[in-house]
């Protein structure tokens, strides 16, 4: 049953995209100010694979994501992934997490020394088995503040989050404070070189906040599909020791 705070949420979710019009382009937890173009289709299918310094080790696959341009400046889409862990201290998870929905609506343009502004709102449903770990059974909302800055090959990208999280009686979730940087570097026309540093509040009292960087690149195989591969790790003693991912990204005009 949907709680009060998510029916609030959902109201300013339809009054935002419903007035005018976020997914992080791959490899990137980082997002970035441009929306899909109006009428485009970007479909994201990718893998996971990261090993925590607690020991065991987690993959996802697939990760999937569908954003659509609604308008000018404007986009919404739907994200889930398939999740397989064998944590140590933890009973192992399979199975698809929850659904997550989303707008994101690019409200200021990028000016000769202004960067462009965009606001986007996700909303995790809680579609997984709970039962199996998969999902607290509670939804959470993420709002995001996006910048993005272009210095003719190389853009940089920067986000300012605050995760609201209904948490279960038992589990004591703390809403989340996250921020990051990523930079983007056109090598040619199908070439790119992607790099972001990104962190978040711990999420329950007692745990560490979460520090982590990531580097990659891009390369468009045929336009408009793009591969793309990353490594990572954490850059606290806790976390993930090494995390690797590969996917595609496909573009294309769906009106």
């Amino acid at each position: 049953m949907f709680s009060r705070r998510l029916i609030v949420f959902l109201i300013i979710f339809y009054f935002i995209v419903g007035t005018t019009g976020a997914f992080a382009g791959r490899p990137l937890v980082i997002d970035d100010a441009p929306p899909v173009g109006p009428g485009q289709l970007e479909l994201e299918l990718g893998l996971s694979h990261s090993l925590p310094n607690e020991g065991g080790r987690e993959q996802r696959w697939p990760v999937m994501a569908w954003t659509y341009g609604l308008g000018k400046g404007w986009e919404v889409g739907l994200s889930v992934h398939r999740v397989n862990s064998d944590l140590k201290g933890d009973p192992p998870g399979k199975g698809f997490e929850d659904l997550h929905l989303a707008t994101k609506y690019n409200f200021l343009g990028e000016g000769v020394y202004l960067p462009a502004l965009a606001f986007s709102v996700d909303v995790k449903i809680p579609t997984a088995n709970r039962h199996k770990g998969l999902s607290t059974g509670r939804a959470d909302e993420n709002l995001l503040l996006i910048a993005t800055k272009r210095f003719s090959a190389v853009a940089l990208d920067l986000n300012a989050g605050y995760l609201i999280a209904s948490s279960p009686p038992e589990e004591k979730l703390k809403n989340r404070f996250s921020t990051g940087l990523a930079l983007r570097w056109e090598l040619d026309k199908q070439w790119g070189l992607v790099g972001e540093l990104h962190g978040q509040s711990r999420k329950v009292r007692g745990e560490r906040n979460e520090a982590n960087f990531q580097v990659g690149v891009k390369y468009l195989l045929a336009d408009p599909l793009v591969f793309d591969a990353a490594v990572g790790r954490s850059l606290r003693p806790s976390g993930t020791s090494i995390q690797a991912t590969l996917g595609l990204t496909w573009t294309f005009a769906l009106f």
